[in-house]
């Protein structure tokens, strides 16, 4: 009888222990200049490079930097009257450029990794994009955690140039150090001040994730600009690393 009853009692407490293991947040802040170098975004778990967004303040939009403008090309043309319904798997070669880029924002300096396809875990179909899977010292997921001081960036570019409503939805699964870890999902219209939402820690499952550009927290609308810049962003301390994110099934969608 007592077998029985210290067995149940298990059975009852296993949910609360793995929920106070498994702590996470999610939250909007501002950052700028996030390539800095040396400036690792998770530094002291929030960046140095970020303002929250409860005492940020918006600063006047700035013309493209014409670095920026040659590393991505043209925006691909969205004329007025049209919609854009564009779905990326990554099932195919990824990234393609000039859309889409990808790249250690730190360079070689703690390794060089950035967002790459893989195959460990998937939303739909056999491929996500995980932050360490690309670049030179890429890895493959299956075998190994996400690197200490990780930075790792890519990019899409878009015009919403006569657009009345324009979303990016994705899913994403992210097992991070609590606190210290963060993947970001971010809008900019100048490349250098970007407007994010954040995850640190365990989602346990796959999520939705949004962006609504008729309403980007902290900027305001995003429609009627010639670049819109949509990036996925991952980084880490230097120790406690995990599985990371992986980010599936995104999608862009713009209605005139």
């Amino acid at each position: 009888m007592l077998v029985v009853v210290l067995a149940l009692l298990l059975m009852t407490l296993i949910p609360v222990l793995a929920s106070a293991q498994s702590p996470e947040k999610t939250g909007s802040f501002i950052i700028r200049n996030r390539n800095a170098p040396g400036n690792p975004l998770a530094g002291a778990g929030i960046a140095k490079a970020t303002q929250q967004l409860d005492t940020a303040k918006p600063v006047p939009q700035a013309a493209l930097p014409s670095g920026v403008a040659q590393l991505l090309g043209p925006a691909p043309n969205t004329r007025v009257g049209t919609l854009l319904n564009y779905k990326e798997g990554f099932e195919q070669v990824w990234p393609f450029f000039p859309e889409w880029v990808s790249y250690d924002a730190d360079g070689p300096y703690n390794g060089e990794y950035c967002w790459g396809q893989n195959d460990f875990i998937s939303f739909k179909g056999d491929m996500s994009i995980w932050p360490a899977a690309g670049c030179w010292d890429g890895v493959d997921p299956t075998y190994y955690y996400y690197p200490n001081d990780t930075n790792s960036w890519t990019d899409y570019v878009m015009s919403t140039m006569g657009a009345r409503k324009a979303n990016v939805n994705f899913r994403y699964w992210n097992q991070s150090e609590y606190g210290w870890d963060y993947f970001y999902w971010c809008a900019s219209v100048d490349y250098w001040t970007w407007y994010c939402d954040y995850h640190t820690g365990d989602t346990g499952k796959w999520r939705k994730g949004r962006i609504d550009l008729r309403n980007v927290p902290g900027y305001g609308s995003m429609l009627d600009e010639p670049a819109v810049f949509i990036a996925f962003g991952f980084t880490s301390d230097f120790i406690i690393t995990d599985d990371g994110p992986f980010v599936d099934d995104v999608r862009f969608l713009l209605w005139d």
